[in-house]
């Protein structure tokens, strides 16, 4: 495979899987691949005796490679996905040593975490908001449009940043989701209603825009979110997180965007919207997704809800015979 077979079975490995990936998905995992290959190479330099070609990888270089992964001390699952990539390039070239090492080794191996992080509280949503708003200049109006439409949308995080300018409609007070998750496979097309507390914000937002075009001497910008510097180039997510940084310094509340839409859906559980309705709402195309990692009800208001469904099941109709109780002259007992 050359000089550097490694980065040629990646480069094969990608080739091949062209027509099957939506082209986001590619590039994400292109990008992991390179990212491992060059950490692949410094770990060959500390240790030579190490192959370089995956043909020929045994359990000794599998097990380098996972005593990396683990002094980065990454989380389970992110172990877990940078295997199911190491994974699928060897089984391209046809090694299926990490196929034999799972089933002989299950324990060294990491499991995914399930459980995701908590929606925000009101406090600390009080406390983003209020911080968003106190920043001055062009980061402020992005930070207000990142924190505001997160939670009030739900959208995800690259949903809202790869936003084009046609897709927020002023008129309906939609917005329109270009690019979903599994954008080209299982993802959801979907509008996305604005409510009233966005509506100002984005207003806000939409005139600062046109400003700031007009100092380029821009009339229009693809993206929704403008950068300053080059207004017609989308946010990278690297970007963002800085802004989002910016946010929790001066708050004091951590946080990652996508805990502004849990609590979006746990918004919409908490105000008697149905299970069904905001697992819509949230792009996903199965209810267990949205009460697995998103958003439950809370203890109190199944409670509640429990209560006024027994309660309208026995008193819903006065004027009907009551089947749990049955009256004998002045003594009520159960049936």
């Amino acid at each position: 495979m050359g000089r550097n077979p490694l980065k040629t079975a990646i480069r094969r490995y990608v080739e091949a899987n062209q027509i099957y990936l939506a082209e986001t998905t590619l590039k994400e995992r292109t990008r992991k691949l390179r990212g491992f290959e060059e950490r692949y190479a410094r770990i060959c330099k500390d240790a030579p005796e190490l192959k370089r070609d995956p043909v020929k990888w045994s359990e000794n270089e599998m097990k380098a490679i996972m005593l990396e992964m683990r002094g980065h001390g990454w989380s389970p699952t992110t172990q877990c996905r940078e295997l199911e990539n190491i994974q699928g390039v060897l089984r391209f070239v046809g090694n299926g040593i990490l196929d034999r090492m799972k089933a002989k080794y299950p324990h060294l191996f990491p499991r995914r975490t399930a459980r995701r992080g908590p929606s925000l509280a009101k406090d600390d949503r009080e406390k983003i908001v209020d911080a968003a708003t106190s920043i001055k200049g062009w980061s402020g109006e992005i930070a207000r449009v990142l924190i505001w439409t997160h939670m009030m949308t739900g959208l995800r995080p690259r949903e809202l940043r790869l936003a084009e300018f046609g897709d927020l409609n002023v008129s309906e007070w939609t917005i329109r989701v270009r690019h979903p998750k599994g954008e080209g496979s299982y993802g959801l097309f979907r509008e996305v209603p604005v409510p009233r507390p966005l509506r100002q914000v984005l207003t806000e937002y939409m005139k600062a825009r046109e400003q700031m075009l007009a100092q380029h001497r821009i009339l229009q910008a693809k993206p929704l979110l403008c950068r300053k510097d080059n207004p017609n180039a989308f946010y990278s997510a690297n970007t963002l997180r800085r802004v989002k940084a910016k946010v929790e310094d001066l708050s004091g509340v951590r946080f990652e965007l996508r805990a502004l839409r849990r609590t979006y859906g746990q918004m919409l559980l908490d105000s008697g919207t149905s299970i069904e309705t905001a697992s819509i709402a949230l792009g996903h195309t199965s209810i267990r997704t949205t009460q697995a990692y998103y958003c439950q009800k809370s203890l109190d208001t199944v409670n509640s809800e429990v209560l006024k469904a027994l309660d309208d099941a026995v008193n819903g109709n006065p004027g009907a015979k009551n089947p749990l109780i049955s009256r004998t002259d002045d003594y009520t007992g159960y049936a």
